[in-house]
């Protein structure tokens, strides 16, 4: 019997389909379950026997045939099996987790690759005119730091457009909720328009189609039309490094870690203080206060 066909709590559907579901209930994010399905799929192809069968063994021998994958690739298929089995436990599906047998792939956090300024605006402003929902839609991951993800699941609900105190409600890594101050007002000004025009009173505020009555625009699409706009002015550019560069900005003005920590959504101080680290203008100045406190 094939690992997503056995049955999950004795029901019809698959383990891996009921994980999945929790994985929706529990509110991870799309990208995220694409992953780990992906991930879970790859290994079920590997290894056909029943899900008490997977031992450490099996899933060394699972490992060993990614050799030739990149180390943060490697790591993710770790954690989407991870993640599964430790489900499995706690549901009663297996008898012990196997992947605490098994050593992890450690990989060093990734630094922050944020560009110039200049280059980010450079990119922005090509961006023809009547390409609105674009326009703002990377307007707004750059000046706020949000995640392309996040953006991309934003709703016109999770908008508070109040007068001089506008915010976005934004749900992020596990589920865990925070509130974005607008502080631009030409940002907000653009965001008003957008609405304005596509006349979006509910639902995804970056919509797919043509008509403004698709779904929410998926990453893999942002991310083409981001990569696209970025080759036609000769600039080297993520998605991702968007949220980097915003960081890597309010760090250079003295904005406190503390304050940078909560806007990015960062679970911990110390992936914050990653962008710190690369800085010497900030450890200077805070050398520099430190000194004249001393006198």
């Amino acid at each position: 019997m094939s690992l997503i066909a056995l049955p999950a709590a004795r029901e019809p559907d698959g383990a891996v389909h009921a994980f999945l579901v929790d994985l929706e209930h529990s509110n991870r994010s799309p990208h995220t379950r694409r992953a780990y399905a992906s991930d879970l799929a790859s290994f079920n192809r590997y290894y056909t026997g029943p899900l008490g069968g997977i031992t450490p063994e099996v899933l060394r021998g699972y490992f060993s045939t990614l050799a030739g994958l990149s180390p943060s690739t490697r790591a993710r298929k770790q954690a989407a099996l991870a993640s599964f089995l430790g489900w499995a436990f706690e549901q009663d599906l297996i008898d012990s987790n196997p992947m605490g047998k098994v050593s992890r792939v450690k990989i060093e956090p990734p630094q922050p690759r944020g560009i110039a300024p200049k280059l980010v605006e450079k990119v922005l402003a090509a961006i023809p005119s009547k390409k609105k929902r674009d326009r703002l839609l990377f307007r707004l991951i750059y000046e706020t730091g949000m995640r392309a993800g996040e953006a991309l699941q934003l709703y016109v609900e999770d908008l508070d457009l109040s007068r001089d105190d506008e915010r976005i409600r934004v749900v992020g890594k596990g589920g865990k909720g925070r509130t974005i101050l607008l502080d631009n007002p030409a940002l907000v000004k653009q965001l008003q328009a957008y609405l304005k025009e596509t006349g979006y009173k509910q639902g995804a505020l970056f919509r797919a189609e043509k008509n403004h009555r698709g779904g929410a625009l998926r990453y893999h699409s942002a991310r083409e039309l981001w990569e696209g706009y970025c080759n036609k002015e000769g600039v080297e550019c993520t998605l991702h490094q968007l949220r980097h560069t915003h960081a890597t900005e309010l760090v250079n003005d003295d904005v406190p870690l503390e304050t940078i920590r909560r806007r990015l959504g960062h679970r911990n101080m110390q992936t914050t203080l990653r962008y710190a680290e690369q800085l010497d203008k900030t450890s200077d100045t805070q050398m520099r206060e430190w000194r004249r406190r001393r006198g």
